[in-house]
């Protein structure tokens, strides 16, 4: 049989380290910003800043930070453990993971986007769009999409089947 599982593997490295999951405008256009699961990019009239995720919630923890503010924090911080912890796990099975398992990366993805979601609704209100600003998070709505794909294509992740087969089908 030949398994496709770092797929799998690569996709969540890829949303751990390099796709931002949420884009973001701070209000009364005070900056903006990207966000990915483990850092802050933000450009304000009093400079560009790269927050990594550690450092947010040591502004929690220190008070910098409350409110709306350390609850999206605290969200984000629990989703971006959910995502790092599957990753790992993607990653030490890379190419043997278990069909069993699947459900598990899949649960854990759609866990990681839920905490995600509710870390931007925490921030900018149910609609993305409040007093503090507007948040459009298209990383995490590609995350579900991974999640989707995950779902749909098992077969091609544990088959022998081709490529091809499946995308071009005669």
């Amino acid at each position: 049989m030949n398994v496709r599982t770092w797929i799998i593997a690569v996709g969540l490295c890829i949303f751990c380290l390099i796709i931002p999951l949420q884009c973001f405008i701070m209000g009364n256009d005070f900056g903006v910003g990207i966000q990915g699961a483990m850092l802050r990019y933000q450009v304000t009239p009093w400079g560009n800043s790269l927050i990594p995720l550690p450092e947010e919630l040591h502004f929690v923890t220190s008070g910098i930070y409350s409110g709306k503010s350390a609850l999206m924090v605290i969200f984000w911080a629990a989703g971006t453990v959910v995502l790092s912890l599957i990753t790992l796990f993607s990653l030490v099975y890379w190419n043997s993971l278990p069909q069993r398992y699947l459900r598990y990366i899949l649960a854990g993805i759609t866990g990681a986007g839920i905490l995600y979601l509710a870390s931007c609704i925490a921030q900018y209100g149910p609609l993305f769009n409040g007093p503090a600003g507007v948040s459009l998070p298209l990383g995490v709505i590609i995350l579900f999409l991974f999640a989707v794909f995950l779902q749909v294509y098992q077969n091609f992740l544990y088959s022998e089947e081709t490529f091809s087969r499946y995308f071009f089908p005669k």
